[in-house]
């Protein structure tokens, strides 16, 4: 992997965890998930991820705040969206976040293992503990658009 192959435009076509206790895979986002991450070439990169049937929290950026808070919470619960510095390491890319939905996650590091196949399928994964104690790979698929 290099930099000049990484940097652009990439669309989401499957996000996908599995765990190591025999369970069937999940969708995190549903089966339908959409996102969209870019990486620029000055080391900036952005990365949005939503349900493909995500509803609730207004019609208008103008009128969220007025929304109910089951919306809010359907709202933030199918989406994700961060952004920040982006660096490649050998095999790894990392995403240094500095805004985030998230507020926990702006000042971690997010390293994921990163691949490009021959059909230029970017493969971006990671694995955590679950609270039980079993392995979880997260497994994003992506493409160009």
């Amino acid at each position: 992997m290099t930099e000049e192959r990484l940097v652009g435009a990439w669309s989401l076509r499957r996000f996908v965890v599995t765990v190591d206790d025999g369970r069937p895979p999940l969708y995190p986002l549903g089966a339908s998930a959409r996102g969209l991450v870019v990486y620029e070439p000055s080391g900036w990169m952005s990365a949005v991820l939503s349900r493909g049937d995500r509803a609730g929290g207004g019609d208008t950026l103008e009128e969220a705040d007025q929304a109910t808070s089951t919306d809010k919470a359907a709202a933030f619960d199918s989406y994700l969206s961060y952004a920040g510095r982006w660096r490649l390491g050998e095999g790894e890319v990392h995403h240094e976040v500095q805004l985030a939905l998230v507020p926990g996650m702006v000042g971690q590091t997010l390293t994921r293992t990163a691949s490009l196949d021959d059909d230029g399928v970017l493969t971006l994964a990671y694995t955590r503990r679950t609270r039980g104690g079993h392995l979880a790979t997260y497994t994003l698929h992506w493409s160009r658009p």
